[in-house]
């Protein structure tokens, strides 16, 4: 008996760190998914990882596809989901059957209650997405560089909307994941979505986007050029690493570039058939990537 009680203890106190939880923005209830690592205390300050979903997803859809859930236990941080109205986050672009609601306004607050309640690092808050998550992380960095320290958006890039305006408070670091062959947000830039009847607005390329926002960070003009070893010569894609070296305030801008990629998260299952969204390159793992790269940058000075 006494041996069934703690393995029950032992599942409750796991179980207990997912929590499912909801705050009220304007009138809306908004939903998210938290995740305190298995060994969260009190007297620990954690890094704290915003993941979001894309367009027609949910929060617990890409916990379950990117896995940071397991990784945040392994490496002891904090990864919250949020979860969009409608599906569909407002991420600053503009077109037919798009979200305007204000969801810069929705992570402002959630980042106040999850500060107050937890405890979080406040200078080492980071952002992740993928697609439209990924939009939205860009355009969470153009509006909340003063709480952001880094985004790593994954099949996005700067929306035509406000790219010729993008400049930040503060520099925020960039790891951005681009496929060369994304039916959905092409890697030259241009109309979002499947077909000219798909109006999702409209982005700049991936090589504008690396230009404009290390210009922004103030690097320097050489680039570091790495080959990512091609783990499995099967995927149908290889890739590389640009990276921009010596930028302000200790930040970085790197380009991970996926020759014959699609419209992915590098390393996890192909959820759709390659018809569709493409190839998934499986020569490393987007989440880890990631997160490796957050936990690389130092915190920004308190009281930036």
């Amino acid at each position: 008996m006494k041996i069934v009680l703690t393995l029950v203890l032992a599942v409750m106190s796991v179980s207990a760190q997912q929590l499912s939880k909801e705050i009220t923005v304007d009138g809306y209830v908004r939903k998210y998914i938290l995740h305190l690592p298995r060994n969260y205390q009190n007297s620990v300050k954690y890094s704290l990882v915003m993941v979001f979903h894309g367009g027609g997803g949910s929060a617990e859809q890409i916990k379950n596809y990117t896995g940071f859930s397991g990784l945040a236990d392994k490496e002891n941080f904090i990864v919250v989901y949020p979860e969009s109205l409608d599906k569909n986050w407002s991420d600053g672009r503009k077109g037919e059957n798009l979200p305007d609601h204000d969801d810069v306004k929705f992570i402002s607050m959630l980042l106040d209650t999850l500060i107050k309640s937890y405890s979080v690092d406040t200078n080492r808050i980071f952002s992740a997405g993928m697609s439209n998550g990924g939009f939205f992380s860009i355009y969470l960095a153009y509006k909340l560089s003063h709480r952001i320290l880094a985004v790593a958006p994954v099949t996005a890039s700067i929306p035509e909307d406000y790219a010729k305006d993008f400049r930040t408070e503060y520099p925020v670091s960039l790891l951005l994941i681009n496929g060369t062959k994304d039916p959905l947000v092409k890697y030259e830039g241009g109309d979002i979505g499947f077909g000219e009847n798909t109006k999702r607005g409209r982005s700049i390329s991936t090589d504008e986007t690396i230009k404009i926002w290390s210009r922004n960070n103030g690097c320097q003009n050489s680039v570091k050029i790495e080959k990512v070893d091609d783990e499995d010569t099967d995927d149908g894609c290889t890739a590389e690493r640009y990276i921009y070296y010596r930028c302000n305030d200790n930040s970085e801008v790197v380009l991970i570039k996926i020759k014959g990629g699609g419209h992915t998260w590098p390393g996890a299952k192909q959820y759709l058939p390659k018809i569709i969204v493409g190839k998934t390159c499986m020569d490393f793992n987007a989440t880890e990537t990631i997160w490796e790269f957050f936990k690389s940058l130092p915190a920004r000075k308190a009281n930036e």
